[in-house]
């Protein structure tokens, strides 16, 4: 199989080839498991991978030489990682439109396929989500979206659908939470704001909380989301049951709930100082968002969420460990 990520050099990407590495077979579109025989990964920053399946393709998915570059090779699955994410989006929206959406809707026409269909997986967001909210959401909740970002996700997911509806693609979308952690250099999404408390305090280092001590958020660990995009991926389509987005069940922690966790999974140092000074502009954004993040389908499309935000953390370390 020749798969394609963009967004290859991204947190989720980054980790995604690796899983995608050692797993080395995915599900094709006639549910047989078949090796992978090359990952075309496309970003415009690209960390040096040495695998002899990975093909690095260092370009940016909204010019015309990399939708040239997709449109020469032949692809059995797709996993679409590229955007430009919450605060980026809210500052630069016209250049948010270009990556996550006009990007995406030329990607489907250079890969679109009546005959063999590619597998596309799509990474959506909480951010989908806004307005007046419950405490938790599940995958049918209406979408109302309350930042740019968020409106994008939501036009992409029906874009992704309706494409699929023609027979030309083959979509699965999972609505992502905060995903941790991070390990660095730090960047000014809203995820790696919260993971930097992980990142900062288990390093022994004194970190800010941008966030008051009893906002509560959603958050599932990089290992936990690709694990449940590749099982999406793998998934048979008679089991998604006309069904193309979902939500990745995600565990609510509170900023207190953090705190303790670094305090309990120790690194062999004592933790940093863990202080609160909330920023306005991201208390806005995550007021918007839904506390809780459930999946009403996750049992039976074979999707888990993390068990405790220990585990999170503990996962980060182990990864710090394996590099």
């Amino acid at each position: 199989m020749r798969i394609l990520i963009t967004g290859a050099g991204g947190f989720i990407g980054q980790n995604l080839i690796r899983a995608l590495v050692h797993e080395g077979h995915l599900t094709d579109r006639d549910g047989q498991s078949r090796a992978i025989s090359e990952i075309v990964a496309l970003d415009t920053h690209l960390p040096e991978m040495s695998d002899t399946r990975l093909k690095l393709l260092q370009e940016d998915i909204t010019t015309p030489q990399a939708l040239a570059k997709i449109r020469a090779q032949t692809f059995d699955s797709v996993f679409h990682l590229a955007a430009v994410l919450t605060s980026e989006a809210e500052r630069q929206p016209t250049r948010a439109l270009g990556t996550n959406v006009s990007a995406l809707a030329a990607l489907i026409e250079t890969i679109r396929s009546a005959d063999k269909p590619p597998r596309v997986i799509f990474p959506s967001s909480i951010a989908v989500f806004g307005g007046l909210l419950p405490d938790t959401v599940d995958d049918d909740y209406t979408r109302r979206p309350q930042t740019t970002y968020g409106t994008h996700k939501a036009i992409a997911e029906l874009m992704l659908a309706d494409a699929t509806r023609h027979g030309i693609i083959d979509s699965r979308t999972l609505r992502l939470p905060i995903v941790l952690v991070h390990p660095g250099p730090p960047t000014s999404s809203v995820s790696d704001r919260i993971a930097a408390i992980v990142r900062e305090a288990t390093a022994g280092r004194d970190v800010v909380c941008p966030l008051r001590n009893d906002t509560r958020v959603p958050v599932a660990s990089v290992q936990t989301v690709v694990r449940n995009l590749i099982n999406l991926h793998n998934l048979e389509k008679a089991r998604l049951r006309g069904k193309r987005g979902f939500n990745q069940p995600a565990l609510t922690v509170s900023m207190d709930d953090i705190a303790a966790s670094v305090a309990r999974v120790r690194n062999g140092k004592p933790p940093g100082k863990i202080t609160f000074a909330p920023d306005p502009e991201l208390k806005q954004i995550v007021d918007g968002w839904p506390k809780g993040l459930i999946s009403t389908r996750a049992a039976s499309i074979g999707t888990t969420s993390d068990r405790n935000f220990d585990d999170i953390v503990a996962g980060y370390l182990k990864s710090l460990q394996d590099k």
